[in-house]
């Protein structure tokens, strides 16, 4: 059970490497006085020195980062329009669940808004139980206002078990993504299944192929393909399908744009040329006892 903290004054502190514990890295990026490395041994991208845990959990409960000048805010708002795209995405991703047409559990972890939450719900068969948690009290809270199984806290919390579970944009957030994964299974039934939806950040040369900000130090770990399957592989899970969305559209090279005009930080690319794709992976647990 984690808990509040409050008063705590900035610090950081000097890791190895969250995947392979080594320490080989070389400069990546840098960005809000952070700087982001690259690990010399499996490639993985992450921020070091990164924040003190407790500053880490401060930022993920309030929302608020105060280790960065002038607060950075990473509270963020609704987006109404992802719960169409998200029924889209699972209804094609689990098709054969939802065609079978039989009640299923299903937890969305760092549900935020909970728009994953009303996406599942209105398309998973009658009888199902769909709901969230989110370590994020504004978040949690505007979620349950809209009527939606959102609850506030952390994974490690839960003690029902779920049939699926989801993480959508939740890997760079999270300090010990190894550590995270099997709360995660923990709480899968046996053949459980989970989604995770990251970008493949970790597989670019350089942080100007990144087609917006890196949010250091609210992002605190970066991955390509090869390590989020690493991850997922020490973890217990088999990847059933993975989908390699690509964002550099016409379209999204409009939306960059008007980012751009807003005062975003955002590096506007060349439509289809950009190597940044969102990596949409299914994947279920193994019948074998971990560790």
């Amino acid at each position: 059970m984690k808990t509040k903290t409050t008063g705590i004054v900035a610090k950081t502190e000097r890791i190895t490497c969250p995947l392979c514990q080594t320490t080989p890295s070389e400069n990546w990026a840098e960005e809000n006085g952070y700087v982001a490395v690259k690990c010399k041994k499996c490639g993985l991208v992450y921020v070091n020195p990164r924040p003190v845990a407790a500053l880490v959990q401060e930022g993920v409960e309030t929302g608020i980062h105060k280790e960065v000048d002038a607060e950075k805010n990473a509270i963020a708002r609704r987006i109404p329009k992802k719960v169409d795209r998200y029924k889209k995405l699972f209804g094609a991703m689990f098709k054969d669940v939802f065609d079978a047409n039989l009640g299923i559990r299903w937890l969305d972890v760092g549900a935020g808004y909970g728009e994953v939450v009303e996406a599942i719900t209105a398309i998973a068969p009658e009888g199902s139980i769909v709901e969230g948690i989110e370590p994020m009290t504004p978040k949690a809270e505007a979620a349950k206002k809209l009527g939606l199984k959102v609850r506030e806290g952390y994974v490690e919390d839960v003690a029902e078990r779920y049939d699926f579970a989801s993480l959508v944009n939740v890997f760079s957030h999270i300090p010990d993504f190894a550590l995270f994964l099997r709360s995660v299974a923990k709480i899968l039934r046996p053949g459980g299944e989970l989604f995770l939806e990251t970008g493949n950040v970790g597989d670019l040369a350089n942080p100007s192929k990144v087609p917006t900000d890196l949010n250091l130090p609210d992002h605190l770990v970066f991955a390509g393909e090869e390590t989020i399957r690493r991850f997922l592989d020490e973890a217990g899970f088999e990847i059933i399908a993975i989908k390699r969305a690509r964002k550099d559209s016409f379209f999204g090279a409009i939306k960059l744009l008007a980012k751009k005009c807003r005062g975003d930080v955002v590096n506007l690319t060349i439509p289809y040329t950009s190597q940044y794709r969102s990596l949409r992976i299914r994947a279920k647990l193994r019948d074998v006892e971990l560790p």
